[in-house]
Order: structure tokens, then C-alpha cells, then sequence
């Protein structure tokens, strides 16, 4: 319609009216044309929702947004379920998680993980978690001569820090020097008992009894353990130290010596069987 009226308005001019008439009638023709098939159109879009007239045309559109109501009510509904599905499963893993850190605090607290033990007998440490596992090598004090191996004994403490079946991973707590030992042992040789308050209490088990000590037990042990109550310093006795002094006493009258605390403030305490009494 707009051609059509840019043309007549050039037959106006003298120059172009001839060749602008028949622009103008080709643009009515065009015009008339574009008319009569929107009308057409209109007249039977009622073909386009499959009807065979114009009866049931605005029910037929009503049907179609409808339809399309409907669909974006289900893809909503759809959404809504995915998501609630989602959270559900989200739920469920995070159940499923919280259950897993219950049952291993359960047993890592059943196999004492953590915790600080002493030890009930002497025994060399493993590299791994069963009796014919590799021995740990103490290479500072091995030698082209002799092979000595990493092992744990009554005068220590130990920290438990794996958990395997009867074994146990460790590492050395007291003294702290050997702070940098640890390997696997079974757990029959660590005391599980909680630890009493106060000073530790040895007893004859807690120490190497040699030639020249184990005759004089019922002496060293009462007097050890007044050592360890009454001295500055000896909370903690290396009782692995604990042997006959080579320069001091007599055959008769033997003197001894234990080792109190940790280099480099450890130092020895010497002692007669006699003080006993």
C-alpha cells in the first residue's frame, strides 16, 4: 500500500506520469491481490485446527492455548519433581555420609585410634600389619657387624594411628627423643587400660632384669617408684636404662642408677637396695 501511494504521488509530476500510471495500476493490481488472499486466509484459517468450517473455531483456538497451558503446567510440574528428587537424593547421600562417620568413629573407638597406650611387653616393630612382615631396620644403631630393629618395650608410651584387624599402627610418644619411631605390632602387646592420675607405677614387667639386677627386683621397683614420686624431674623414668653402676658400690653393697627425663635434660639417679627400707 505504501508503493502504491510513493506512485501516485509521482504522477503528479510531468515527466513520470506516464511511466507512474502504470506503476500505479501494477501496485493496485499488487495491492488487490494481497488483499484478497489475507482475506482468503482469514476467511479459512478454521482449516488450520482441522475444522471443515468456521463453526467451532473459537472453541478449537480455546483448545489450543489449553493445550499450551497445559504443557507448561506439566514441564513445571516436571521440574518441580526432578528437583524434588534432587534434594531427596542429595538427603539420602548425606544420610548415607553421616552413617559412614559414625560407623568409622565407632570403630576407630573400638580399636583405640588415637589414643595413648603403654606397653605390656617388648616387641620389634613391622612394616606392615601381620607376623612375617619386614622388621624395621634402627639404622643408627646397626652396624657391618650386627642388624638391630625399631621396637617398643614397657618403658614407652605409644600413640595409636591405624587400625588393622589384632594389629596396630604406633608411634612413639615418651620418650619424645624417639618421637620419629612408630611401625605396626599386634595389639596384645599394648595396654588399653586408661592411664591412672598421678605418677606412673612401675612394676617388675616395665624393665630388662640382667644378671646383676634381676636378684634385687623386690628392692629396685618399691625404690624406682619413690623415684618417680618424690624426685624433680622423674615423672617419667627410661626404665630401660635401670642397670648396676660399673665405678660405684661393691660386691656387697651394689649401687644402681635410672635414667629421669628426656635429652638433653636427662640425667641419672643412683641408688642402693638398701634405701628400701
Amino acid at each position: 500500500m505504501l508503493w502504491l501511494f510513493l506512485v501516485l504521488l509521482r504522477t503528479r509530476h510531468g515527466r513520470t506520469a506516464a511511466s507512474g500510471r502504470g506503476q500505479a495500476k501494477f501496485s493496485f493490481a499488487v495491492a488487490l491481490l494481497l488483499s484478497i488472499a489475507v482475506g482468503y486466509c482469514y476467511l479459512n484459517i478454521y482449516k488450520d485446527y482441522g475444522l471443515s468450517s468456521r463453526e467451532g473455531l473459537a472453541a478449537a483456538k480455546q483448545a489450543v492455548i489449553d493445550a499450551e497451558r497445559a504443557r507448561v503446567i506439566a514441564a513445571e510440574q516436571a521440574a518441580k519433581e526432578a528437583l524434588g528428587k534432587e534434594e531427596a537424593e542429595k538427603a539420602r547421600l548425606l544420610a548415607e555420609a553421616d552413617r559412614h562417620r559414625v560407623q568409622a568413629e565407632t570403630e576407630a573407638d573400638k580399636c583405640g585410634l588415637y589414643k595413648i597406650v603403654r606397653i605390656t611387653d617388648k616387641y620389634e616393630l613391622r612394616i606392615a600389619d601381620n607376623e612375617a612382615a619386614v622388621k624395621i631396620k634402627n639404622e643408627k644403631a646397626s652396624n657391618s657387624r650386627f642388624t638391630y630393629y625399631q621396637s617398643i618395650d614397657p618403658s614407652e608410651t605409644v600413640r595409636i594411628t591405624a587400625c588393622s584387624g589384632d594389629w596396630r599402627e604406633v608411634n612413639i610418644i615418651e620418650p619424645s627423643y624417639l618421637g620419629d619411631v612408630g611401625g605396626w605390632v599386634p595389639a596384645a602387646v599394648l595396654d588399653f587400660s586408661d592411664k591412672p592420675p598421678g605418677p606412673r607405677v612401675y612394676s617388675e614387667r616395665d624393665f630388662y632384669w640382667e644378671a646383676d639386677t634381676s636378684s634385687y627386683k623386690n628392692q629396685i621397683v618399691p625404690i624406682v617408684n619413690r623415684i618417680s614420686r618424690e624426685t624433680p624431674g622423674c615423672s617419667e623414668i627410661d626404665t630401660g636404662s635401670l642397670a648396676r653402676s660399673p665405678t660405684q658400690g661393691s660386691a656387697a653393697d651394689p649401687v644402681f642408677f635410672v635414667t629421669c627425663g628426656s635429652p638433653p635434660r636427662a640425667f641419672n639417679v643412683w641408688f642402693r637396695p638398701t634405701d628400701s627400707r
